[in-house]
């Protein structure tokens, strides 16, 4: 099983016009409400590949009970941690067809106590003995240092669980600190992370190399159109998908790591694995809404992903 660890989920509603520009009024009937943020669309891009996986994530108040409810209606299972901080946050993402990508506008959420992410981080461990592996999906609430986020990798690597980070600022750093077993990032996350810009192939395969020597084991660095690089022991990869119209790359990345670990839990080499990922990844992309996509789109441009050895990655 795959354990998606979520500390900052949302509700997502997704809207969608023609020609929008600021200072009008619009009007739409498309629109998508969704259990959102990160770990959620992980989880919804998995569940369309047939990869069995549970959720964990801290839900409050009335936007919490949505949620939850919108997950279990989309057939995402959860183990949800209730809590007092204040209600979940809700996220607003704007789809203009004309300019063919999306604009999120996210809420920080509530504040959490102490107690709050202490319920959460036991919950998360009661979870992780079902697992085989583990990602953890998106930022920190507020109110949460990002030590606690280290000590909860601490605690999952101490039962022998692989974790893969997807997160980014101080709780990446606070991450890193823990040399967890995988490591997917953007490369502007990289870069603020490594404190070098990380906007081409040639930095990122640099970048995964740097990540490696301070003890990760598998890296992997998202480079939107240009597809995605990962090194593990046995080397170094480039995966580049086909040039595509997109029309929202909201949840790209997080359909990436989907196909990315799934392909990892079904036994395929890095690469291979890799050009699963982008292929979601890109399948997302030519849709409306995180982590949605056709399986059959993803088989298409799967066999479109161009996947060449970039040098041995053993640091």
């Amino acid at each position: 099983m795959l354990l998606i660890i979520t500390p900052n989920p949302a509700l997502d509603r997704t809207m969608v016009f023609e020609g929008l520009r600021l200072g009008g009024v619009f009007r739409t009937d498309e629109v998508i409400v969704a259990a959102g943020g990160k770990g959620l669309n992980v989880a919804r891009a998995a569940r369309a590949l047939g990869q069995p996986a549970l959720v964990c994530a801290p839900l409050g108040g009335l936007t919490g009970d949505a949620v939850a409810h919108l997950a279990a209606a989309e057939g995402l299972s959860g183990r949800w941690t209730r809590h007092r901080a204040g209600e979940t946050r809700t996220c607003v993402l704007v789809v203009d067809r004309a300019a063919s990508d999306a604009t999120a506008l996210n809420e920080s959420g509530p504040i959490f106590a102490p107690a709050d992410w202490h319920a959460f981080a036991g919950d998360v461990l009661a979870a992780a003995s079902g697992a085989t592996l583990a990602v953890v999906s998106g930022s920190l609430p507020r109110g949460v240092e990002p030590a606690a986020l280290g000590g909860l990798l601490a605690d999952l690597a101490s039962r022998g669980l692989p974790v893969m980070v997807d997160t980014s600022g101080p709780a990446l750093e606070a991450a890193l600190a823990t040399r967890p077993w995988g490591v997917k990032v953007n490369g502007h996350e990289a870069g603020v992370a490594l404190g070098r810009p990380v906007s081409d192939v040639p930095a990122a395969l640099a970048a995964l190399e740097a990540l490696r020597a301070g003890g990760v084991s598998l890296a992997a660095i998202s480079l939107g159109a240009e597809g995605c690089v990962a090194a593990d022991a046995s080397g170094a990869w480039w995966a580049r998908p086909p040039r595509v119209r997109i029309v929202s790359s909201v949840g790209s990345g997080d359909s990436l790591l989907a196909g990315l670990v799934t392909g990892l839990l079904r036994g395929l080499s890095l690469p291979e694995a890799l050009r699963l990922g982008v292929a979601c990844g890109t399948a997302d992309a030519l849709t409306i809404g995180g982590g949605r996509f056709e399986l059959r789109e993803v088989e298409r441009l799967r066999m479109a992903v161009q996947v060449e050895a970039r040098g041995i990655a053993d640091v």
